[in-house]
């Protein structure tokens, strides 16, 4: 059972005021007439979780009943709308058809009609008091279905009969409508409790098809906050990952850091960190005429040379172990080479040259150098 509802029945008179119950926990807490249904209940607003019920008048909806037994309960239902249109005094166009959730293809399904023109004109009505109702009942189907003669009972202040295939508003139950059918009278508080049931489950409910509710997009803050919250750890879930990645490599450098030093103190003794133990090692090397620069130094001195000799072709390069180069040279010309060999002692490097000659008869030279 919903936790709280208002029903509000609409009088079929216009100008006629309307009647209202609050409902709370399956009974009626508050009654009234008109609209002022919040200043009664003390109310600023509806509650979010407030069930609204809008109940129209007998006289301006009518009832159809039809069975297809044959057909599935999804098309038995659109057969029922489509027959109570078709049957309707005016255009179909102009009215209105919803039936109730029968899925039984043995039970008859139950249609209300009412003009398109009135629905819009509830629905604005409920609109402009600050309504809008999640369920539209007709007032006949708040009176206990009958299999003969007719049940009589008040719904908004107004008299209603039902019968069996038959509904009539109070003025119209005339002896050549109902003869001498039995009629019976419903209680009040009957037709209340009917009411506050079909506030969990409607018998029919109007609003459906083109004036089914629009359903709002509401955010739970609970779900929100739930979503933020493991948004939140699983960042920092991946943020201590990551630090502690970062921190392993850390220590792991540290270490490999440490053990490079100790193994550079055994040369370079008195090294503090590795910066200084590498120039140390590196001024060494060079004063033994090896050592990375020992060999780009002259092989860098070389090719700069020989880009100003285009007729002089390198054609092996090798280092020795103490670090001096040799390299050939070959040339058509010898004063090519010489152009080569003068541009390396101009540079500050000792050269030896070993002149010679290939079968072709190029001029070759056979040359060391030496920072």
């Amino acid at each position: 059972m919903s936790a709280e509802g208002l029903i509000v029945a609409l009088a079929e008179e216009p100008g006629a005021e309307p009647l209202w119950m609050r409902v709370a926990n399956g009974a009626i807490v508050q009654s009234g007439a008109g609209a002022n249904w919040l200043a009664a209940c003390g109310l600023t607003a509806l509650p979010d979780d407030m069930v609204v019920m809008l109940v129209p008048p007998a006289a301006l909806v009518t009832l159809h009943a039809a069975s297809y037994p044959d057909l599935p309960p999804r098309q038995g239902r659109a057969a029922a709308r489509l027959a109570a249109l078709a049957g309707g005094i005016v255009p179909a166009d102009q009215l209105f058809a919803a039936a109730n959730e029968n899925d039984d293809p043995a039970n008859p399904h139950m249609v209300a009609v009412a003009a398109r023109a009135d629905m819009q004109h509830w629905l604005l009505w409920a609109q402009h008091h600050g309504l809008d109702p999640d369920i539209m009942v007709p007032a006949p189907l708040l009176l206990p279905e009958v299999e003969e003669g007719f049940q009589r009972g008040i719904v908004g202040g107004a008299t209603v009969l039902r019968g069996a295939g038959m509904v009539l508003a109070g003025d119209l139950a005339l002896p050549e409508l109902i003869g001498d059918a039995m009629v019976w009278d419903v209680p009040s508080e009957q037709i209340n409790a009917r009411a506050i049931a079909a506030l969990e489950r409607p018998p029919l409910d109007l609003r459906q098809g083109d004036f089914a509710k629009r359903v709002r997009r509401s955010f739970d803050k609970r779900a929100l906050g739930r979503i933020a919250l493991w948004s939140g750890l699983i960042l920092f879930v991946a943020l201590a990952i990551a630090l502690v990645g970062l921190a392993k490599a850390h220590f792991a450098a540290s270490r490999l850091d440490a053990s490079s030093l100790a193994q550079a103190r055994q040369i370079v003794s008195g090294a503090t960190d590795l910066v200084q133990a590498e120039a140390e090692m590196d001024r060494q090397l060079a004063a033994r005429g090896a050592g990375g620069y020992a060999f780009t130094a002259p092989v860098s001195g070389l090719m700069k040379a020989l880009q100003d000799a285009p007729g002089v072709s390198l054609t092996a390069l090798s280092r020795d172990p103490d670090g001096m180069i040799r390299a050939t040279l070959a040339s058509a010309k010898a004063d090519d080479i010489n152009i080569v060999l003068l541009a390396l002692q101009a540079a500050g490097f000792t050269i030896t040259a070993t002149p010679s000659q290939d079968p072709g008869g190029r001029t070759l030279a056979d040359i060391t150098v030496r920072s």
